[in-house]
């Protein structure tokens, strides 16, 4: 039984080098778009505004003036464009201008652009376009590139096609680190721990040797090193572009549902409570949950409006926020008479919706503030140093095996 073990194991490892090289080729360039886009994306907020500089700050008309509120300033821009605002940012800055997407009103035709950029004071448009499209200006690189990195761009095959490349990636993570492992001694299957390290302590290594020795040692190690950060934002991906796959995974290890609103048989295009008046009423909820739940509002960020569900959603930073930006704690009620319908804690409820929100804010570069953003973009080259080192390694190999095949065509044609 041992004589017959160890004789499988070459074979089987040859097996999983297989997986992991055909893997790795075949992700190669999904990995090069997303880690080089990923590595742009942690200060997208930043350059998307340097883009265009000559309308991205603003100024006080006058001392002492104060910005708009969010929910007057979507009314204005309603109002000037006569669209609908989907998201109402309820955090505005003073100086630069307030991106708001939106909407045609029901009935209307289909718009060109997807968003505006108004002043904080006035609430005028001093900017329009649609979301990603490089055709509209410089304004759109940085969407462009957020798009490109999801595989946006693409299309709902684009998106699906993304999908699968980080579930595969995912599952690779696991065979790559399996092919640093030490393989077991044939004569000797005992050996310590001490032993067992000290085999595989140089896969940790780059021993400084130039050409294909160093290649594969950055590759080797490169990956140990970050091996559990390239596991997380790759799972993380799955979750947040596969969902169809990441939620019921996740479900299988205690994560709990989403809350879906119930559609209404008729969309509420005119709800009896205005953004106003449902700020006001959710903030009041928000506030009376909090006393009743141990957690504290800190700031609302942002309301929404669902005609279909008859809903709003009203965002806000509370202590239960971990995120550095807006905030995730979100409260959903009935627009028709302000009962609460939902509450979504950004935690979760259960270890596990706690792992998905931490991989995913470590994901989105959302969490230590600048330092880890900064990380991020040197993890997101970092991984496409990997993908190329893996790329070179299989020419390499290829172009060794071709040499090998042809010069043992030669000796046999003179023989």
């Amino acid at each position: 039984m041992t004589t017959h073990t160890t004789s499988r194991l070459p074979a089987l490892r040859w097996l999983w080098v297989l997986v992991h090289r055909w893997a790795g080729l075949t992700l190669a360039v999904f990995l090069v778009i997303a880690s080089v886009t990923g590595a742009i994306l942690p200060f997208e907020e930043s350059l998307n505004f340097a883009s265009r500089p000559d309308i991205a700050s603003t100024h006080a008309p006058s001392a002492g003036s104060k910005p708009l509120d969010g929910v007057t300033l979507a009314e204005s821009v309603q109002r000037q464009l006569g669209v609908v605002v989907s998201y109402i940012p309820l955090v505005i800055e003073p100086d630069r201008p307030v991106r708001l997407f939106v909407a045609a009103r029901p009935g209307a035709p289909a718009l060109s652009y997807d968003v505006v950029w108004a002043d904080p004071f006035t609430g005028a448009v001093k900017l329009q376009y649609k979301w990603g499209g490089l055709g509209d200006g410089p304004e759109n690189i940085v969407p462009f590139l957020y798009s490109l990195h999801y595989g946006y761009v693409l299309g709902t095959w684009g998106e699906l096609a993304f999908g699968i490349a980080a579930l595969v990636w995912a599952l690779d993570c696991f065979v790559g680190f399996y092919l640093t492992l030490p393989q077991r001694p044939r004569r000797d299957a005992r050996q310590s721990a001490r032993q067992w390290w000290e085999r595989w302590r140089p896969a940790w290594k780059i021993r400084g040797r130039a050409g294909h020795k160093l290649t594969f040692d950055l590759h080797r190690a490169g990956g140990l090193w970050l091996w559990p950060m390239l596991f997380v934002i790759a799972w993380s991906a799955v979750c947040l572009i596969l969902p169809q796959v990441g939620k019921p995974v996740m479900r299988a290890f205690g994560a709990s549902r989403d809350f879906v609103a119930p559609a209404l048989a008729e969309p509420l295009v005119q709800p009896p409570l205005d953004a106003h008046a449902a700020l006001a009423l959710g903030l009041q909820r928000l506030a009376t949950l909090g006393a009743r739940q141990g957690f504290s509002l800190q700031q609302p960020t942002g309301l929404s409006y669902d005609a279909s569900t008859g809903a709003y959603t009203l965002y806000a930073r509370t202590s239960l926020d971990r995120s550095d930006r807006e905030g995730a704690t979100a409260l959903t009620f009935d627009a028709r008479n302000g009962d609460v319908l939902d509450l979504h804690r950004p935690q979760g409820v259960t270890r596990a919706d706690g792992f998905v929100a931490w991989i995913n804010m470590l994901h989105m570069a959302e969490v230590f503030g600048l330092p880890y953003r900064i990380f991020m973009s040197l993890l997101g080259l970092g991984v496409a140093a990997l993908s190329v080192t893996g790329v070179m390694i299989w020419m390499k190999r290829r172009s060794a095996r071709l040499l090998s095949t042809r010069r043992e065509l030669v000796v046999t044609a003179r023989g």
